[in-house]
């Protein structure tokens, strides 16, 4: 079977295939569910300047989305957890066992010491007879210095390395602020250590489904797509790209212009059919998060959208070209602009700091009464009633 797209239908595929167009596929807890085992992870990020990547990333799919839906999903129905993936990430709960050579290899990269197995020791006794606990409820005095030279609390950084080596798991968080509990009470009977995987070629190759199912389309390259895949070099990846052609569980796509190809998964082809038949377009636009699963391959972005976006909060300020917190703006199968929002909660305001329109995209009352729209649905997201900086639309 061989699929062959123009660029323009690469762009929609992707914008279909990701729920960005069109009316909203998804609405419910248990469709947002459904949703986060298509993009695989939702990436975990706490900076919260227009809303943390997580919300950002559903706000764009899920109609009438509200934020208190993921903190259920995550602390209530326990039917997600937040773990290591795509750096720290989001997933659904049946996936964790199938990360334990990604906590194999945490425990290979940590040079843990005698002082924190001896804390590590004295926390799961601790938690015994106090199941959910912070690193504030140990009250310990000593500190260390950790990873990138930063000074921690022992007790912080013992529940950490048992949270990555699968001790412990996220119970709930408050702010900033983690709260633990034993993966033996979350996960009875589980041994976070036990490897599913039969080969490297099996477990590469579910992490790479993964990646190309939370993108839509991706290619046999190197890749931010594939960061957090501990270990996998070319070999690897190769390999695993082997197998998966192998069991018909990727499907290649070329695209004219692209000098290689593309490949996709199964459970994509009624949307690869659909833009293939060249049915209606129906265009929406949407503020994506900086680190939204859209994006997470920018080389590919730039390739087939003719954008280029680099998230600049960890660019010092006078080499920022647009600002610290920018959104992507995508209208349709074109990304139009970006803007950098800010809100304030308290009271009840989103500010529009600045919007810039790319260079091909023509200025007009249509794009402004969009902007405006989509401005206001994203203040009803944040719970804000007034915002500062709408476009006129003459």
């Amino acid at each position: 079977m061989e699929f062959t797209l123009t660029r323009s239908q690469a762009r929609q595929f992707i914008v279909l295939w990701q729920g960005l167009s069109g009316p909203y596929r998804w609405r419910t807890n248990a469709e947002i569910v459904g949703l986060v085992h298509q993009l695989g992870c939702l990436q975990f990020d706490p900076i919260d300047i227009c809303g943390r990547n997580a919300d950002l990333v559903l706000q764009a799919r899920v109609g009438g989305y509200r934020k208190s839906q993921l903190e259920t999903l995550l602390y209530k129905d326990r039917k997600l957890i937040d773990a290591l993936d795509k750096n720290m990430a989001i997933y659904a709960e049946q996936d964790y066992p199938m990360f334990a050579r990604n906590r194999l290899h945490t425990m290979s990269y940590h040079r843990v010491s005698e002082q924190i197995e001896n804390a590590a020791a004295q926390i799961k006794q601790f938690m015994r007879v106090h199941p959910v606990i912070c690193s504030q409820d140990l009250q310990w005095d000593e500190n260390l210095v950790w990873v990138w030279g930063r000074t921690a609390s022992l007790a912080a950084v013992a529940l950490e390395v048992m949270l990555y080596r699968g001790d412990v798991v996220i119970h709930h968080r408050r702010g900033t602020i983690r709260y633990y509990n034993l993966t033996s009470e979350r996960f009875p009977g589980l041994d976070p250590l036990a490897d599913p995987f039969a080969s490297d070629e099996e477990y590469y190759g579910w992490r790479i489904e993964r990646r190309i199912r939370a993108l839509g389309l991706c290619w046999n390259r190197p890749s931010d797509a594939w960061l957090g895949i501990e270990k996998m070099k070319s070999p690897e990846r190769q390999a695993a790209f082997a197998l998966l052609m192998k069991q018909n569980r990727i499907i290649p796509v070329t695209v004219e212009g692209v000098d290689q190809p593309l490949f996709t998964v199964p459970e994509a082809l009624p949307w690869l059919e659909k833009v293939m038949r060249k049915e209606p377009f129906r265009k929406r636009m949407e503020f994506l998060g900086p680190l939204d699963n859209a994006l997470w391959d920018r080389r590919l972005i730039e390739a087939l959208f003719d954008f280029q976006y680099k998230w600049e909060i960890y660019t010092p300020k006078v080499q920022r070209q647009y600002d610290s917190y920018v959104l992507p703006v995508l209208w349709g199968d074109r990304f139009v602009g970006r803007i950098a929002l800010e809100t304030k909660t308290n009271e009840g305001k989103l500010i529009v700091k600045q919007f810039w329109r790319e260079a091909k995209v023509r200025d007009s009352r249509v794009l402004r009464r969009t902007l405006n729209r989509t401005l206001e649905r994203f203040a009803r997201f944040h719970g804000c009633t007034d915002i500062d900086g709408l476009y006129e639309e003459s």
